[in-house]
């Protein structure tokens, strides 16, 4: 039984093979057949016949393979949430009613174009772009994609090697950057107020003075050759004179004589800097809430202890860096993560999450930005900029079809207004909510406030801690006159 052309043609190798042509013999003649690609059922086209060593037939339309006009064939198009590339609008019922983002408007306006319908394929929320597996399999978009249950990948999807082997990429039309987003600084422990005017350096040389500053003044007064009063020949009165002293509050007795006038006269010039210096400093902390060192590089967050969160993406491409610093991140990424849970995660300060700089954005600005202040920002340094394209299956006639549309859209400047455009929704879906919490924490209230009980808690823990140390002199003393 000889084969018809259909039955070659619909073979799963040449089902989207272009430049394809059957010959089919007949009694005297040959005729020459070619197929429709994408085309609903499927279709030959007749290309023309041989006859006596003439062709009957136009010879430009034998390998004529270009896909202007689908005829309203479906095309499968794997994608997922991920904004501002892909966000879903929503039913109350929680159905899906329109799907919006640059990555969408690039896939309506060429199922415009070139008359295709497009039929949307969900990649679960637990594989997103996918990875692959020991086994060599992909999952996720490029799964999808190169397993062919989708025509088309679209969401966000970075052009880069390790996926090129499975997947065949559009002409860019975004680019953007692999950056952390971390925790905003904390307001340091208010009981920490009285010690942060100065540094720790600063007070270990204020108590290496005020050590030397009450002995030297019990020495000269214990060798000065003209008497001074008694008081200054005790050591635990020089000490309390000197400590005094740094407070701006000098003891009843002054001394009667040159040598240690002069002494004191120039530690009073030295506790008057330091105090007034103090002085100023802490009303500078009680007034204004101190916050904990930012995240700007990469080494900063490394440092951190936070643990990293991201898709398992990200491992390839810390591994292929040349930082050290960075290739390490592949040992502590965690990328079995929800995504968007994720970033309560990092507001709390237990995590930091790698994406693309878009998406961090906008969560952050939509999610987490309450009046002016912001509980997560993006980490200044980030790895290597990425272009963005479609993902097709390899050698798909699709990407010769779609790139000069796509470059035209994307010459246009009209994909600055469509990712404007899905910002501004995003946001607008978290608004009452961003307001509502800064209501509560009253971040929209301006003009100066009243001292609170949290913010001087460190002045009632010096106090505190004197009056244990008083006690417990004093049961010394006691427990010595006893024995």
């Amino acid at each position: 039984m000889s084969l018809r052309p259909q039955d070659i043609l619909s073979l799963y190798n040449f089902q989207k093979t272009t430049k394809v042509v059957v010959f089919q013999p007949k009694d005297d003649y040959v005729l020459a057949w070619s197929h429709e690609l994408y085309k609903q059922g499927f279709g030959l086209r007749y290309l023309g016949l041989w006859k006596r060593g003439i062709f009957f037939g136009r010879v430009q339309q034998v390998f004529e393979t270009d896909l202007k006009d689908f005829d309203g064939a479906p095309l499968r198009i794997a994608t997922f949430d991920h904004p501002p590339s892909v966000v879903y609008a929503y039913d109350k019922d929680g159905n899906i009613v329109n799907r919006l983002g640059v990555d969408m408007q690039i896939v309506k306006r060429l199922a415009k174009a070139m008359n295709f319908t497009p039929e949307f394929l969900e990649v679960p929320h637990d594989e997103l772009w996918g990875y692959e597996l020991p086994n060599g399999t992909w999952t996720g978009l490029v799964g999808k994609v190169f397993y062919e249950h989708a025509d088309i990948g679209a969401c966000n999807v970075f052009l880069e090697l390790h996926r090129w082997k499975m997947v065949d990429y559009s002409v860019p039309y975004n680019f953007e950057r692999g950056c952390f987003v971390a925790p905003s600084p904390k307001p340091l422990l208010n009981w920490k107020s009285p010690i942060l005017p100065f540094a720790w350096d600063t007070w270990t040389f204020i108590a290496a003075s005020l050590l030397v500053g009450g002995f030297l003044l019990y020495l000269i007064a214990k060798l000065s050759i003209n008497p001074e009063s008694r008081e200054f020949h005790s050591l635990s009165y020089d000490y309390l004179y000197i400590t005094a002293s740094l407070t701006m509050r000098s003891g009843y007795v002054v001394p009667s004589h040159t040598p240690l006038q002069i002494y004191v006269g120039f530690v009073g010039i030295f506790c008057l800097i330091i105090s007034t210096a103090y002085s100023a400093n802490l009303v500078a902390f009680l007034s204004v809430t101190q916050m904990s060192a930012p995240i700007d590089t990469i080494k900063d967050l490394a440092a951190s202890g936070l643990r990293i969160g991201g898709v398992e993406f990200w491992k390839t491409q810390f591994a292929a860096s040349i930082d050290p610093v960075v290739q390490n991140f592949v040992n502590v990424l965690e990328s079995n993560v929800d995504l968007s849970a994720l970033f309560d995660r990092v507001e709390a300060g237990d995590f930091a999450l790698i994406e693309n700089k878009q998406y961090l954005e906008l969560q952050a600005g939509a999610r987490y930005t309450y009046g002016s202040r912001t509980t997560i920002r993006i980490v200044g340094e980030c790895l290597l900029p990425y272009s963005i394209g479609l993902a097709f299956q390899k050698n798909s006639p699709l990407k010769q079809a779609f790139d000069g549309v796509i470059l035209r859209l994307f010459e246009s400047g009209v994909v600055s207004k469509w990712q404007k455009e899905v910002v501004d929704y995003f946001r607008q879906q978290y608004k009452e909510k961003r307001q509502q919490r800064a209501g509560e924490e009253g971040v929209l209230e301006g003009g100066s406030k009243p001292l609170k009980l949290e913010q001087l808690q460190g002045a009632f823990y010096v106090m505190g801690v004197g009056y244990l140390f008083s006690v417990f002199i004093l049961l010394a003393e006691v427990v010595a006159s006893l024995l």
